[in-house]
């Protein structure tokens, strides 16, 4: 059986003061009449440790925190929860280790990975996580399914209803007859079936495509294929010889663009050169000019007449002048001398413009020839391009273009012919697909087959404790049986058949009788042995739905608090002691050792009324 698992007290908080409910002892009814707060109250009672399929009362929701005191193997501990916001994060503390780390856990996973406080609680009563393709086990779903019988399902539906997929595969985690490795063999099995059906499912499609004709001969399209192969190689040298002119080509442009360049510098530099040199012959011819000006002037005779009015001067003495008839001595010597002068600086200009006529000849012959080169290489630059470079370019990019063309045919005809060739390897696909599947089959079925018939001898020791309790609880009942696969019952009464739990009359609470039974021979294995992982607490709503009646019903309903009260007689300290509580509209008939009554009605309501925790 699983660790012992005991509650000890529920504490809520309303207005900031803190109430608390007792369940010391291991059986524990709440009566009262409907509408008094039973089920909300066995709602929330497991409500702290991060259930999310717990219904949330309005009562819970007044509580500013609602807090469950629990024993797990003799440790003490305490979950608190939000009543106002049940997303709110749980916390966790080990109240045997005061000084311990509290764990502040969410109610549902924000990423993946994350640690809720479900998992946390499903840890500590030693319930291993199970999947099975879609369907993950938690402790929502071992709570509905071994551990609480609501109200609303006790006489409906069996085990609390459900998805059935979850009901087994949470019986089986409880029954240790989960296995990690058979489930990874049964993934396995699965995955190998699939992909052998999807390889039938495509050579089939390929086989219809080839009666139809739209898949070509494998040899006619491979003959195909080996022809532009090799067409494909040819013009893949074809454009490599190409290739390289065009490289060649485009080198030797490159040389004629640098020659055309260096001329086209020439030029300009010598085109520079003659400009300046007509430039200084036109300054040196114009200062040649005004020096032969000034020498023609000084060679004139001296003029007659007065420069003010024109008269004529008068005749004058030798040696005097003839405007003012003043003496001037050596006045013929100074203008001799300004006429040599002149004749001198005519004859020195004349020197000058003579050689700058030589280099403005020559630097222009210079630029005439820089012209003519720049010319040249320009023209043959453009012939080259013309006749050489776009002539190579062209018959490249066509080689390039078939290459590509002629690559593009051959791979369209490799897809032909593995369309082609397809039948015949996906037959080898789907052999090898069925080994695998037959393989993986093989390594399940011998898995499930070791595991079976452990499976066989649990449910047929389950059965015995279950006709067991439900003789205890109808002793019309002769036979029980538990089906090992779906777990689903089939129970014979006197006079009648075997029946299902669905075929099952409500008459006499007949279903009722049989969820109770299945979770109470449950707990009946648990004590056989350490494979059986059932928790040892049971919380049944209303299962005594006649015991304030008489005939069957409450024969019957004195005949379930008997069960109930002894499946929680063991009060050994090796924690197997089942805890029971348990709700019902009538009082007991009469007082039971060990067993408490928490009277509920319009005056005394489990939230409204409860006494103050005074710690």
């Amino acid at each position: 059986m699983g660790p012992s698992f005991v509650i000890e007290r529920l504490e809520f908080r309303r207005d900031g003061v803190w109430y608390a409910h007792y369940f010391k002892r291991m059986v524990t009814f709440l009566v009262g009449h409907s509408n008094a707060g039973k089920s909300t109250a066995l709602e929330a009672l497991l409500y702290p440790l991060g259930l999310t399929n717990a219904t949330v009362m309005p009562e819970v929701r007044a509580c500013q925190l609602v807090r469950l005191v629990f024993r797990v193997a003799g440790t003490r501990w305490q979950a608190t929860r939000s009543g106002p916001d049940p997303r709110a994060r749980i916390l966790l503390k080990n109240l045997d280790a005061p000084d311990g780390f509290e764990h502040a856990l969410p109610v549902n996973s924000a990423r993946s990975g994350e640690r809720t406080a479900g998992m946390f609680v499903q840890d500590l009563l030693g319930l291993p996580t199970a999947a099975r393709g879609t369907t993950h086990i938690g402790l929502d779903d071992f709570y509905s399914t071994v551990i609480a019988l609501r109200q609303t399902t006790i006489a409906s539906e069996f085990l609390g209803g459900g998805k059935e997929t979850a009901r087994v595969l949470a019986l089986e985690v409880v029954l240790g007859l989960w296995d990690e490795s058979l489930a990874g063999l049964e993934k396995n099995a699965s995955e190998a079936e699939t992909r052998h059906r999807a390889a039938r499912s495509a050579l089939s499609q390929f086989k219809k495509l080839r009666d139809t004709g739209a898949l070509a001969d494998p040899d006619g399209v491979r003959a195909e294929q080996e022809q532009k192969q090799r067409e494909h190689r040819a013009a893949a040298e074809r454009w490599q010889s190409a290739s390289a002119e065009l490289t060649t080509a485009v080198g030797e442009h490159g040389r004629l663009i640098a020659l055309h360049k260096a001329a086209e510098q020439q030029r300009r530099k010598t085109a520079r050169q003659a400009e300046a040199a007509r430039g200084k012959l036109s300054s040196a011819a114009a200062d040649h000019a005004r020096a032969e000006g000034t020498l023609a002037t000084l060679l004139q005779p001296s003029s007659q007449k007065c420069i003010e009015c024109e008269q004529d001067l008068p005749e004058r003495a030798p040696g005097l002048c003839r405007s003012c008839g003043q003496k001037h001595a050596g006045s013929e010597n100074r203008r001799e001398q300004q006429i040599a002068a002149a004749r001198a600086k005519v004859e020195q200009l004349r020197l000058k413009l003579k050689g700058l006529q030589d280099i403005a000849q020559a630097t222009a012959e210079a630029a005439e020839r820089d012209e003519e080169a720049a010319a040249a290489a320009l023209a043959a630059r453009d012939a080259y391009d013309e006749w050489h470079l776009a002539s190579a370019r062209k018959k490249a990019q066509q080689a390039e273009k078939d290459a590509h063309g002629l690559g593009r045919d051959v791979a369209q005809l490799k897809r032909r012919l593995d369309d082609a060739d397809y039948i015949h390897a996906q037959e080898k696909v789907v052999e090898t697909a069925r080994e695998e599947m037959a393989a993986a089959q093989a390594a399940r079925d011998a898995a499930k087959t070791l595991l079976d018939v452990r499976r066989k001898e649990i449910t047929g020791r389950w059965s015995e404790f279950f006709l067991a309790r439900l003789q205890q609880i109808r002793p019309a009942v002769e036979t029980a049986h538990i089906d090992p696969q779906d777990f689903t019952t089939r129970v014979k009464e006197r006079g009648e058949g075997d029946k299902t739990f669905a075929e099952s009359s409500v008459a006499g609470s007949p279903k009722v009788a049989t969820n109770v039974a299945m979770l109470l021979a449950l707990r009946d294995l648990g004590r056989m042995g350490p494979a059986v992982l059932v928790p040892p607490l049971l919380i049944i709503d209303s299962p005594l739905a006649g015991l304030g009646s008489t005939g069957v019903d409450h024969d019957t309903s004195l005949r379930l608090i008997d069960t109930l009260i002894s499946i929680a007689d063991d009060s050994s300290a090796d924690g197997y002691a089942c805890q029971v509580i348990a709700a019902t509209n009538d009082p007991l008939p009469l007082p039971y050792p060990g067993v408490r009554e928490i009277l509920l009605d319009e005056e005394h309501r489990f939230f409204d009324h409860a006494p103050a925790h005074t710690g």
